[in-house]
């Protein structure tokens, strides 16, 4: 299996990366001067402009399930246009709508 992000704008890009194991992976954006990149960069995406932090969300597995955590980001992670607390779980299904700040992402499942 293979998790798919799809980056809704005029690209229509696709982001295909391994299922998470414990770890997971964080999304965010790089910074020149940082020496931590996150594991799923979207700098190429506009991401500062969209307002994605650079530490944002985790995709994890959790309970044998895809999850999605805010990770206290400034402007907030959304799936299916519902706010999600920080350090919170929550399920991902085939389908969902996820938003970092201002920057849309489709999830599939391949």
């Amino acid at each position: 299996m293979k998790v798919v992000l799809q980056v809704v704008d005029e690209r229509n890009a696709f982001i295909e990366i391994d299922p998470p194991d414990v770890e997971g992976y964080i999304i965010g954006r790089s910074e020149a001067q940082s020496a931590l990149p996150p594991d799923v960069d979207l700098i190429q995406y506009r991401a500062r402009e969209r307002g994605v932090s650079r530490r944002h969300a985790a995709l994890v597995r959790f309970k044998g399930n895809l999850h999605l955590l805010d990770l206290g980001s400034v402007n907030g992670t959304f799936v299916n246009s519902r706010r999600l607390p920080p350090d919170t779980p929550h399920l991902l299904q085939e389908g969902d709508r996820i938003t970092l700040g201002e920057l849309n992402l489709i999830l599939s499942l391949k």
